[in-house]
């Protein structure tokens, strides 16, 4: 299954990429540091606030504390309980290597290494098969005035205009894709629009969620909800509440 997420991470790069989203490969060393908020929590990871005049929103990456993740920068948190577990910020800055391998000596893979991700929080729920993850994508200054001028709706048409291609993108590692679509969810307290998709992967079934937030900064947001055997992602995101 983790071979699966591996896929999702490149789907979710494939968007940025196809969209105009990406960013050339930056230093971040420095700027990224995993940090533990208590002997007992989940490591956590903290950003330095990045000063950049266009910006509303100060960059910076989410906290977890016992089972709560806290992201100020996207305006989100969530509480999980003992049933999930969330990934490590050394695991966490490991995903996008494995995704550049997995895709290695394709155009594909060679496009992402021109990309800076960061993935700010991961949570598996073994018992339930669901997968939360929380993605930043680094955009230059046209693609942020790009979408400064569209709507949430606008963006999720803007990712199914790219439909084939992503779904070719994911028969390439495997995942048959049986529908990819725009949604309107409750997400937050309010309504947003969102990208369904159904697929299958060695025969068995996988939905995913994607909520894209393109409005924050210097970093777009892809949050990701994902299930196994059944679709349960629009369950999932009753486990999502604003922060300030």
């Amino acid at each position: 299954m983790k071979n699966v997420h591996k896929c999702l991470l490149a789907l979710l790069a494939a968007v940025m990429l196809l969209t105009g989203c990406g960013g050339k490969q930056e230093d971040v060393s420095g700027k990224v540091t995993p940090n533990e908020a208590s002997p007992t929590a989940a490591p956590t990871s903290s950003v330095e606030t990045v000063p950049e005049e266009t910006e509303e929103t100060p960059v910076s990456l989410g906290r977890i504390e016992g089972g709560v993740y806290t992201n100020t920068y996207a305006g989100f948190g969530c509480e999980l309980d003992s049933n999930w577990v969330f990934y490590s910020a050394e695991e966490l800055q490991a995903l996008p290597g494995d995704v550049q391998e997995l895709f290695a000596d394709t155009e594909f893979g060679d496009a992402m290494s021109e990309m800076t991700q960061i993935m700010d929080m991961k949570a598996e729920n073994a018992n339930d098969l669901t997968v939360i993850n929380v993605l930043y994508n680094q955009m230059d200054t046209q693609t942020r005035l790009l979408y400064a001028m569209m709507s949430e709706e606008d963006i999720a048409d803007a990712m199914l205009d790219q439909k084939d291609l992503l779904i070719s993108t994911y028969a390439q590692a495997g995942i048959e894709v049986s529908a990819m679509e725009k949604v309107e969810v409750d997400f937050l307290g309010e309504k947003h629009f969102a990208v369904r998709t159904s697929s299958t992967w060695d025969g068995v079934p996988y939905f995913t969620l994607q909520l894209f937030d393109y409005h924050a900064g210097r970093y777009s947001i892809t949050t990701t909800f994902s299930s196994y055997l059944e679709d349960k992602t629009d369950d999932m995101l009753d486990l999502f509440y604003k922060v300030d």
